[in-house]
């Protein structure tokens, strides 16, 4: 299943005519019974209202939570989401910012967003939080994953977007799908960018 960008989803919530304008230039060039057309249409419509209900809880955004209240709505209301749990002083915590800003864009069914371990010490101490960057993954509130410094990522400060890309993939928190396998990434909810950065410097991982 392709990922739909922040972008593809706005245009979709925006445009309520979109879906069905696309559904037609996607399936002119096949041949397919009415009522599964139909079904079809319906079918992206749901999605689309979904959608909209998704822009309201700030898909598409890479948000920092104030308060650890906001952190316990935001995880037990989402499908899937991704929390960076930060520090300001820390160079390596903004390293991740920058990536994952990129991915919550680009993933637009699941939550991207950040918080300040110095306002969330009740979960540092919950979810044994003791290096930075800490990255935790959630399905339906409960922890599947977790990326804790950059061992797995290169051990690098200048690993590539894509190498988060895909272990956020293998922890199953966004629908990850390799370039070349993704024959459906210029259709209606396809298209993905993978950026890189350019950054190679390879400090520790900062200790908290």
């Amino acid at each position: 299943m392709a990922a739909t960008t922040n972008e593809k989803a706005t245009a979709i919530v925006e445009d309520e005519s979109l879906v069905e304008e696309q559904l037609w230039d996607e399936l002119e060039k096949e041949e397919m019974p009415a009522e599964i057309r139909e079904a079809r249409l319906q079918l992206l419509q749901k999605q689309a209202r979904q959608f909209g209900m998704l822009k309201d809880k700030a898909h598409g955004s890479y948000t920092e939570l104030q308060d650890e209240k906001a952190f316990l709505d935001l995880t037990t209301s989402t499908e899937k989401s991704v929390v960076h749990f930060f520090h300001a002083d820390f160079r390596r915590c903004a390293i991740v910012d920058t990536h994952l800003e990129k991915l919550a864009r680009q993933y637009f069914e699941t939550k991207f967003a950040k918080i300040n371990v110095e306002t969330a010490k009740f979960l540092v101490g919950k979810l044994k939080v003791q290096m930075l960057p800490a990255i935790f993954c959630f399905k339906n509130g409960i922890v599947c994953d977790r990326v804790v410094g950059f061992e797995e990522l290169g051990n690098t400060d200048g690993f590539g977007t894509e190498v988060l890309e895909k272990r956020l993939g293998k922890a199953g928190v966004i629908d990850y799908v390799p370039e070349d396998d993704d024959p459906s990434r210029k259709t209606i909810f396809g298209a993905r960018v993978v950026q890189k950065t350019n950054s190679d410097s390879s400090d520790d991982d900062d200790g908290y």
